[in-house]
């Protein structure tokens, strides 16, 4: 999950001092060491003086023992999001230092971009202690859940932390009704979600009770934070609308301490900001999603096109050009082109038809056949079966599961139309990816249902209402990558972002990714 970026002083109407800046270490106005011992003491001993991870691996904070824990987990989001200054990404953990487990132990571990303190609060009562605490002492706050965020905006140098990744909790509910004074909602079926809870024990349950639930991508991404406060965007995004439109209802603690509720008919506005706004309006505690009949089978097609350089540019173009059938066919799906080959888990829902689904590719099959005729190998391999829920295409153990966290990664994207899959711009299209140096990821997760939504209904991006892909760059660096280098793959990544921007003027980007 992403987390919330809280800007503790904007929302709270007790405040007067709009413009007045926040409190961060080692200003004079942080907090004594007694007034933070205080705190603890209300929080029964769950605030922590953070640091990286990998601190135990580093003087001064030399710990063997701790060191060979955060080594046999580096790679464990489930495991770095309970630590205090554990991150998914190590690009917004360390910041621009060396504090990682394989790099000098010699070298000091700094602090990096982990807050100075973290409360990881245990219930309600928690959260609101330590919001009243950030504002009382104006300090620059930060929130994580699952702290499955590329955009660093769970993590700051200087600011207090609120964990919200043990407020756990998982309850079925099948006739829910939002009552306001004489207003009455439709009986519903719902989920209530804690803001702890990863996508991965969400869909666990959901298969366990036979209902569906739109959810993330990934094992570890949190249900009830940063991904349904950015939108949401899921392989079932195109069958029942983003994360945010399934939402029914919030509880959050707003930055003046209070817990409010927010839906339909409870602070409005607050609902709607909350649902893909983004961060800035409190700490979300529990989500409630509406839930859907359990799917009966879903078609999954893994796909690996491998082609030589000659025909990278025909072989994608061909690909791209088959998107708006693939829409059309009510496929979703995850898509990997590189100069070499091209990686694809595209997926069918409500469908066992995988000879179907493997009818649509035809036009991948028949240009493959026409290079490899004309003395230019190609191959497209395909693997398909049905699975039997979303559940099912989650088969490994949470606990060692490596989905590439504890490595840096930094993002561009943008939402595009189908069109760009057409004509001209499906040439101007391709021609950009095979040009630019990045990785490319297409996701095909939007149409459908998101489609179908009033783009002023929530707040998330109006592109997401025109638009059929997200489609995200992706740049990185080792460990030991020297800082001037870090700052060109930045400021490399960041150029060619704004190039891909021109090719499809008036669309924004997930704010997530």
């Amino acid at each position: 999950m992403f987390s919330l970026l809280l800007n503790i002083l904007a929302y709270s109407p007790s405040t007067s001092a709009w413009n007045e800046a926040t409190c961060t270490f080692p200003s004079p106005c942080w907090p004594s060491d007694n007034t933070w011992k205080s705190l603890n003491n209300t929080l029964r001993g769950s605030l922590y003086r953070a640091h990286p991870p990998a601190a135990p691996c580093h003087v001064p904070y030399t710990n063997e023992a701790a060191c060979g824990i955060a080594k046999q987990n580096w790679t464990s989001q489930f495991w770095r999001a309970q630590q205090p200054g554990g991150y998914q990404d190590v690009a917004w953990e360390n910041g621009d230092s060396y504090c990682n487990i394989d790099n000098d132990p010699n070298t000091p571990c700094a602090q990096g971009l982990v807050p100075q303190y973290v409360a990881k609060v245990q219930n309600v009562d928690d959260v609101k202690a330590a919001v009243n605490f950030a504002r009382q002492h104006k300090l620059n706050t930060r929130v994580k859940g699952a702290s499955h965020d590329y955009l660093g905006r769970s993590s700051g140098n200087g600011t207090f932390g609120i964990s919200t990744i043990d407020l756990k909790g998982i309850q079925f509910e099948d006739n829910f009704t939002l009552n306001h004074g004489s207003a009455r909602s439709a009986t519903q079926s719902v989920v209530h979600i804690g803001a702890g809870e990863h996508w991965y024990y969400v869909y666990k349950a959901a298969d366990a009770r036979g209902v569906s639930v739109v959810g993330g991508a990934s094992y570890s991404v949190g249900a009830a934070g940063g991904w349904v406060l950015g939108g949401g965007h899921s392989a079932l995004s195109p069958q029942y609308g983003l994360g945010v439109d399934n939402v029914i209802q919030f509880e959050i603690v707003t930055p003046d301490g209070k817990l409010r509720t927010a839906n339909q008919y409870e602070n409005k506005d607050l609902f709607w900001a909350l649902r893909g706004g983004g961060p800035g309006f409190g700490v979300v505690t529990k989500v409630t999603y509406k839930t859907h009949p359990a799917i009966p089978a879903i078609v999954a097609l893994l796909m690996n096109v491998t082609y030589t350089n000659a025909s990278y540019h025909g072989a994608l173009k061909t690909f791209l050009s088959m998107q708006p059938d693939l829409a059309a066919h009510n496929f979703s799906g995850y898509m990997y082109p590189s100069n070499t080959n091209l990686l694809a888990e595209l997926l069918v829902a409500n469908s066992a038809d995988l000879n179907g689904a493997n009818a649509t590719l035809k036009p991948l099959f028949d240009f493959a056949e026409a290079e490899t005729t004309a003395g230019r190998p190609m191959l497209v391999q395909t693997m398909g079966y049905v699975v039997p829920s979303v559940f099912s295409m989650f088969p490994d153990d949470p606990a060692t599961v490596n989905e590439g966290s504890g490595s840096a990664a930094i993002l561009g994207s943008r939402l595009v139309p189908l069109d760009i899959f057409k004509g001209a711009r499906l040439e101007a299209f391709t021609t950009f990816l095979v040009k630019q140096p990045f990785i490319s990821i297409l996701h095909l997760v939007a149409g459908g249902k998101v489609s179908t939504v009033s783009p002023s209904a929530t707040a998330v991006h109006p592109s997401w209402r025109r638009a059929s892909h997200h489609i995200v760059l992706a740049s990185g660096w080792e460990t030991n990558t020297t800082f001037a280098l870090r700052n060109q793959i930045r400021s490399g990544l960041t150029q060619v972002t704004q190039s891909f921007a021109a090719l499809v003027p008036g669309f924004g980007a997930y704010t997530n990714e």
